[in-house]
């Protein structure tokens, strides 16, 4: 039976740990006749354990084989791995692009699969079973260390902070039909704890007196005796765990009485809410070691810094440093950290600007940086996935992390690669991450503003079609690069400016439109900015100023005659009105030279939407104002 052994307690600990399973108001606290006669039967229950092993709590972290061997870890590891390169990933090309079931034939056929599995990081296990599928993981979870086994449910059975009993099941069950020993393994490395919070999900325990066989439960319950008969198990027929939870109780029973008669008086006694808390917290400690955070402490990594402030301090203190400080290498990891496989960076083809530092620094800093950039993978992934083992969200938050990280880091530095190594010896990732992330939360800040004026979401409905794409995403809750139908993590400080520079443009066209409706969008008719713009154009040539009010057929008709010509059907706007427009409608002095550049093109764009749209109407003909296009705010009915 494998026991956690960093929690072994003594005697004297063993009793107090009994103490705390067996209440002492069980004995004596003024009990009525049914009471004595669950505890003299308790009594007896206690009685048959002399006879058996006594069990130690088991709680903590399960037994890993290669636990302070990086050595050996390494060498289990080579059939895997390719350290010939200098890139941010470094398993073999076979493994790490392969299909899951190509890397689950690679693995079986090793000389020794089981020495290879069990030294994969213990989360790297788990998603590579999660990535080849659990119907087809048997083989995997035959292979597996305690530590796998236990990381398994650590990363995948939890989400915003509760069990997700439904998928425990799923492992155990998965678990059973790769064979009794394999299912006999994965229980034994479970938290004591987590299996009777799971139990008690399902089951109401009894303890089984001479007298009383049979209580009053309802009809539809489903009864069953625990496997020794000490205990009488009451579910509900329709639990969809039920199978999964027989199959756990008979797996337990097979290995040691003693565990399941401690499992169901836990599962009988203690409180749900502080079992599932008391489990969580020791969960949470595993994953934390490996880099995966409560989600509280990861969304810290998304919290503002003043990158430019903090540029200053860093110039201040390390701009022109030849050598870094002793303390160089303390942001990042200790030298007995698991080797990983990189599956959490197996979507990376560029590393951007940090790549490119990296291509100079020594092979030992490089390596580093690898699990350091793993770790931040992990940290994000734990903030923006539904659940840390979501195989299929990974690379994507990973490569977010890498980039974000990346462009932190060009910001900084200056995109000076010799002065970004040195910061990269006293930076946490992390740190340039948050850096990264500050940059793109001032532009998400303008385009919130830029909601309210328009009138709030609906209000972004007035924008073009990309720079509504663009505005939606930067107010997401997550700021994000909207483009290309897409929404993705900005990924570079070129990327920035881009997206900085068309953020202007719409800024521009926003206070113009405010401007023309008195200073209130929100108040003006739900149309496209270019609708109102257009407007505005329209009266300007007919009555020599703007104005957003709709343009009746008398105003329609003029603004025809006297801002178009050419031949019949195939009319433009006069080339010499052109230019007046644009002149009349920039005159204001508030505009900096970026908004006149940018309103310029906007209005040389409406204008000849507004040739392509009207120019084959004939001015000297009624037009019949219902069928005028989306370019101009008309009345749809004579005012």
């Amino acid at each position: 039976m494998a026991q956690h052994d960093d929690d072994l307690l003594d005697d004297d600990e063993l009793d107090d740990a009994e103490d705390l399973a067996l209440p002492g108001d069980w004995v004596d606290d003024g009990l009525d006749a049914d009471d004595e006669d669950e505890d003299d039967a308790l009594t007896e229950v206690r009685h048959a354990e002399e006879d058996l092993e006594p069990w130690v709590p088991q709680a903590g972290e399960a037994p890993d084989p290669f636990a302070d061997q990086p050595a050996a870890r390494q060498r289990a590891l080579a059939p895997l791995l390719d350290r010939g390169g200098r890139h941010l990933t470094w398993s073999s090309l076979r493994f790490l692009r392969g299909t899951g079931d190509e890397k689950l034939d690679l693995i079986l056929s090793l000389p020794d699969p089981a020495r290879a599995v069990q030294a994969m990081a213990p989360e790297e296990f788990v998603l590579l079973v999660k990535e080849i599928g659990l119907t087809d993981a048997g083989d995997l979870l035959a292979l597996a260390s305690p530590r796998q086994l236990q990381t398994t449910l650590d990363l995948d059975a939890w989400q915003a902070g509760e069990l997700d009993t439904a998928a425990v099941s799923e492992w155990l069950l998965t678990a059973e039909d790769a064979g009794k020993d394999v299912v006999d393994r994965f229980v034994a490395a479970q938290d004591d704890g987590l299996l009777s919070f799971y139990l008690s999900q399902s089951l109401t325990v009894a303890i089984v007196t001479e007298d009383d066989m049979e209580g009053d439960y309802p009809d539809d319950a489903e009864v069953f005796n625990s496997p020794d008969q000490a205990f009488q198990l009451i579910a509900n027929a329709d639990d969809a765990n039920l199978t999964a939870v027989r199959q756990l109780l008979a797996s337990v029973w097979r290995q040691s009485a003693g565990r399941g008669r401690a499992l169901l008086l836990a599962t009988r006694w203690e409180l749900p809410a502080q079992l599932e808390e008391d489990v969580l917290q020791l969960r949470n400690a595993r994953l934390e070691e490996i880099g995966f955070l409560d989600r509280d402490e990861a969304m810290q990594l998304y919290s503002y810094r003043d990158a430019h402030a903090w540029k200053r301090e860093l110039h201040a203190r390390y701009r022109g440093t030849a050598v870094a400080e002793p303390e160089t290498l303390q942001p990042y990891l200790p030298e007995d950290v698991p080797v990983r496989l990189g599956l959490a960076l197996r979507e990376v083809r560029d590393g951007g600007f940090l790549g490119r530092v990296m291509a100079h620094l020594p092979e030992d800093v490089v390596a580093r940086l690898r699990l350091a950039l793993v770790r931040l993978g992990y940290a994000i992934q734990s903030a923006r996935a539904s659940r840390p083992s979501a195989v299929d969200e990974l690379s994507r938050w990973s490569r977010h992390a890498l980039l974000t990280a990346s462009m932190g880091l060009e910001f900084l530095s200056d995109a000076d690669l010799t002065y970004a190594g040195l910061l990269l010896t006293v930076l946490p990732l992390g740190e340039l991450f948050t850096a990264g992330h500050s940059l793109v939360l001032v532009e998400a800040q303008r385009a919130r503003t830029m909601r309210q004026q328009l009138g709030g979401t609906a209000g972004l409905e007035r924008l073009e079609p990309a720079d509504l794409q663009l505005l939606r995403g930067l107010t997401l809750a997550f700021p994000q690069h909207g483009r290309d139908g897409q929404s993705e993590p900005v990924a570079a400080l070129d990327e920035l400016a881009t997206m900085r520079e068309r953020l202007t443009a719409v800024q521009a066209v926003v206070r113009m439109a405010q401007t023309l409706s008195g200073g209130d969008l929100k108040t003006t008719a739900p149309l496209p900015l270019r609708a109102l713009v257009g407007t505005a154009i329209a009266w300007q040539v007919v009555a020599g100023a703007p104005q957003l009010a709709p343009l009746d057929r008398v105003t329609f008709q003029a603004f025809l005659q006297r801002g178009f010509e050419g031949r019949q059907g195939d009319r433009y706007i006069r080339k010499d009105l052109r230019q007046a427009l644009i002149r009349a409608l920039l005159t204001r002095p508030d505009l900096a030279d970026a908004d006149v550049v940018a309103l310029t093109a906007f209005l040389e764009v409406t204008l000849d939407r507004l040739a392509d749209e009207l120019g084959g109407l004939d001015p000297a003909s009624a037009v019949d104002l219902r069928y005028v296009g989306e370019g101009l705010r008309v009345a749809k009915v004579d005012e």
